[in-house]
């Protein structure tokens, strides 16, 4: 086979739709359908390429080196939005970056199956961009729903149901210091409230320690009492109420 350019041409094994011959003989690289693999079998047999067909088919050779910039791009957009799409509030960048890898995974797929030097590369990159990225924009759906849980949380945590919460009483026993106190909930729904009792100097209301009552299901008018015990290297000592709110967003609390 004399004067042969490199080149894809009919498969003379007839195994794939296209085999790449360098010039001096086949090799094992194959296509079908515009999709590039290797053959397991290994090379073709030393089959001559027929001397009307000594330009390569429309399917133009891979120059060595060739890359596919786009293909990169789509998968780890891809990879990235699968990542992050469920954290709160990320999860508009990821789909963004979602929208990109199938956009990038699209225009990679038309560059791989074009004539030219970069036939081929980046097919597989760009299919699992495309693949990856709608995977990654339900994963944001996701990401989504969890931020309105997270905002309402929050909201239902600084903006408690209608109260009246006071101490009952302060008595210290060694460096013990009890606290107890009253919540009533005046609203019309029931609630559940995070109370923050601070431990302080007398006339002052920084505190020195401070601890959170957690009073859940309090029904409208009901009344319940609470204490919590705390030691305090104080000579003298005050209990006060720091603050009520709503229920702990997912039981952490925003101050801490």
């Amino acid at each position: 086979m004399n004067d042969v350019q490199a080149g894809w041409y009919p498969d003379p094994a007839s195994r794939f739709e296209l085999r790449y011959h360098n010039g001096v003989a086949w090799t094992a690289d194959v296509s079908t359908n515009g999709d590039r693999y290797v053959d397991p079998l290994g090379t073709a047999p030393g089959a001559a390429v027929h001397q009307n067909t000594q330009q390569p088919t429309q399917q133009t050779r891979q120059q060595p080196g060739a890359r596919n910039g786009a293909a990169t791009a789509s998968m780890v957009l891809g990879i990235v939005t699968i990542v992050v799409g469920w954290l709160p509030f990320i999860f508009a960048m990821a789909a963004v970056a979602g929208v990109m890898a199938i956009v990038l995974g699209l225009r990679a797929r038309r560059r791989a199956k074009a004539p030219g030097p970069q036939f081929g590369v980046g097919n597989g990159m760009a299919r699992a961009g495309l693949i990856l990225g709608p995977i990654g924009l339900l994963v944001c759906v996701g990401g989504l729903i969890f931020s309105i849980v997270m905002v309402r949380a929050i909201e239902t945590f600084e903006n408690p149901a209608d109260n009246a919460t006071a101490i009952t009483s302060c008595e210290r026993n060694g460096n013990d210091v009890t606290a107890q106190g009253e919540l009533t909930n005046i609203s019309s729904n029931a609630s559940s409230f995070t109370v923050r009792v601070f431990f302080v100097r007398p006339g002052t209301d920084n505190p020195r320690r401070q601890a959170n009552v957690i009073i859940s299901d309090v029904e409208p008018g009901e009344k319940r009492s609470f204490e919590v015990v705390r030691s305090v290297q104080l000579e003298k000592v005050d209990c006060i109420i720091g603050s009520v709110r709503g229920e702990l967003p997912f039981g952490v609390d925003p101050g801490d």
